[in-house]
């Protein structure tokens, strides 16, 4: 199958896939680093599938503030992520790269979890 940039689904496909991986994972060894990045990669491609479905050009970036407050000038909902966006983007630095403080990331776990369904649910319901 091939898939493409320009397709909301593919992008909700692939975050569906990093979502059920981070579930799996969870659900096997607890937190790990790698389901931080996974919850971190799900919540990216939902807001790019969502922005892409509204006729936002794609930018290539792991902000996940930034992809935030495009949505929001579509939605002024998608303002109430915007904590779980700041906290996900800083934990997905700080276990990406060796150098990061691992010292809080994935503290919070269940709550950032939480979170990415809600904003799921959120975007599930535009449309």
């Amino acid at each position: 199958m091939k898939t493409s940039e320009s397709n909301p689904a593919d992008w909700y496909r692939l975050a569906e896939d990093r979502l059920s991986a981070a579930d799996a994972i969870y659900a096997q060894s607890g937190m790990t680093y790698a389901g931080i990045e996974l919850l971190h990669e799900a919540f990216e491609r939902y807001l790019k599938g969502y922005l892409i479905s509204m006729g936002w050009t794609l930018r290539r970036t792991h902000d996940l503030s930034d992809l935030l407050s495009a949505a929001v000038q579509f939605d002024p909902a998608f303002s109430a992520y915007a904590g779980i966006a700041d906290n996900l983007t800083d934990q997905f630095w700080a276990q990406h790269y060796p150098g990061g403080d691992l010292s809080e990331v994935g503290t919070d776990y269940p709550e950032v979890r939480d979170g990415v369904g809600k904003l799921v649910e959120l975007i599930a319901g535009r449309h």
